[in-house]
């Protein structure tokens, strides 16, 4: 039979590891998110693309004004490769990485939910344990003073 100070030791142990997990998955969906963010905007500035005059940044703060020659657009498909695309499916490859993304985060988010639903259970399990332990504690100590 499992002692209640194993038990109590075995449940701390896991509310240590939810914990864990609960930061890991938090921290993975700030990145996620912050890809999010970025992607919305390049979204946002291959769809403005045109051959009108724009600022490009050269580094440190500074900006230059510029105009688009090309409209076409270099994609990032993984290890350092790119890919020439023309405006519209740049477009399209964009938004299905947003959509790539909405779905990591509600994973992200459903793994969450699960994981903090057993951190509540164990930490309500070891609480009533220790409630019991701490219960059986003063009875065992009333009863000595009874004998004494």
């Amino acid at each position: 039979m499992t002692s209640p100070a194993e038990v109590q030791a075995q449940l701390s142990y896991e509310l240590a590891v939810y914990r864990e997990q609960i930061n890991l998955i938090k921290r993975e969906t700030e990145r996620v998110s912050l890809t999010t963010i970025d992607l919305n905007n390049a979204l946002k500035t291959v769809e403005n693309m045109s051959a009108d005059r724009i600022l490009v940044p050269i580094g440190g703060g500074a900006l230059v004004r510029g105009q688009l020659m090309q409209t076409r657009v270099m994609v990032p498909i993984g290890a350092e490769y790119l890919v020439e695309m023309s405006k519209e499916e740049a477009t399209e490859e964009i938004r299905k990485r947003i959509d790539a993304t909405k779905k990591a985060v509600e994973k992200l988010t459903e793994e969450f939910n699960k994981i903090a639903l057993k951190l509540r259970e164990a930490s309500g399990q070891l609480q009533q344990l220790q409630t019991q332990t701490q219960i059986n504690r003063t009875v065992d100590g009333n009863i000595r003073e009874d004998y004494i």
